[in-house]
C-alpha cells in the first residue's frame, strides 16, 4: 500500500491539514485561480480534491465540478460539505494514474502539492496524460505545488510545532536523488505518548522541471507564476503556479 492511502495518515493529520483557515482561503483563492485559468464557466476536475475545499465553492458558483480523490475518508468529509451546502459534486474515489476521461474538462485542477507522489517517473507523466487527455480542446490545466527553487531556500532537516489541538508534529526531512525526491519521516505526538509515526516521499520539481514535463505530456503555453494573483515565480515564491493549455 502506498503511503497515502493509509487512512490513518489522514485522519491523525487532518486537523493541521486542513484546517478552517485554510478551508476559508480556498474560498477567496476560487476566484483568483478562476481568473489565472481564464475559466468563466464549464466543467471543472479537481484532482486530488481532498475534503472538497475548491470543489465545493466551485459547485456553488454554478460550474459543474467532478471531485476525485483515493482517499475515502477525505471524500466522506467532502460529500457531507457538498450536502450541508446543497450543491451537487460528482465524487469519485479513484487513483490519479487511472482517472481519465477523454474531452470532458474545460479546467483541470491539482492543488496544494497532490503531484509526484508516485516514485516511477513514468506514474508521474501518466497523470500528466491523463490530464491532457481529459480536458477539450484549449482546456485549462492549473497545477500547484511547493517549487524546488522554494524548498531550497527554506529546507531544514529537522522541524517541529505545535498544533491547534496541542500535539506536537516533528518532521524530519532528507533530499536525495539529486535533490529530485525529498523523504519525510513525520512524529505525531500527544505529550509522551506517540500518535503515529509516517515516512514518506515524493518528488521536488523546478519550475523548468515542471514545465517541460508539461510539454512533454502534450501540453502547450506553459505559464508559471508565484501564487494565484499571476506574480512572477522566485525562490521566495511561496507556491509554484503552472497553468496550460490542453491541445
Amino acid at each position: 500500500m502506498e503511503w497515502f492511502e493509509h487512512g490513518d495518515f489522514w485522519e491523525l493529520t487532518y486537523p493541521f491539514m486542513f484546517p478552517e483557515t485554510r478551508i476559508d482561503k480556498a474560498e477567496e483563492d476560487v476566484l483568483s485561480l478562476l481568473k489565472l485559468a481564464g475559466t468563466e464557466n464549464g466543467d471543472v476536475l479537481d484532482l486530488c480534491c481532498g475534503p472538497g475545499r475548491f470543489a465545493v465553492p466551485l459547485a456553488r458558483m454554478g460550474y459543474h465540478v467532478t471531485g476525485v480523490d483515493a482517499t475515502g475518508f477525505l471524500l466522506d468529509i467532502a460529500r457531507n460539505r457538498a450536502s450541508l451546502e446543497d450543491v451537487k459534486v460528482e465524487w469519485v474515489k479513484e487513483d490519479m494514474r487511472r482517472f481519465r476521461r477523454t474531452g470532458s474538462f474545460d479546467l483541470v485542477l491539482n492543488m496544494f502539492t497532490s503531484f509526484g507522489y508516485f516514485h516511477d517517473h513514468s506514474d508521474n507523466m501518466t497523470v500528466l496524460k491523463n490530464v491532457n487527455e481529459s480536458l477539450r480542446q484549449g482546456g485549462k490545466f492549473l497545477i500547484e505545488i511547493m517549487g524546488k527553487e522554494t524548498l531550497a531556500s527554506i529546507f531544514h532537516t529537522v522541524t517541529d510545532c505545535e498544533t491547534d489541538e496541542g500535539l506536537l508534529l516533528i518532521q524530519r526531512h532528507r533530499i536525495e536523488d539529486g535533490w529530485n525526491r525529498i523523504y519525510n519521516d513525520w512524529l505525531l505526538i500527544n505529550n509522551d505518548r506517540l500518535l503515529g509515526r509516517w515516512k514518506f516521499s515524493h518528488w521536488v520539481y523546478s519550475a523548468a522541471e515542471l514545465k517541460d514535463m508539461l510539454l512533454d505530456a502534450g501540453f502547450s503555453n506553459v505559464q508559471i507564476y508565484g501564487n494565484l494573483e499571476g506574480e512572477p515565480y522566485n525562490s521566495e515564491s511561496g507556491r509554484l503556479i503552472a497553468v496550460s493549455t490542453s491541445g
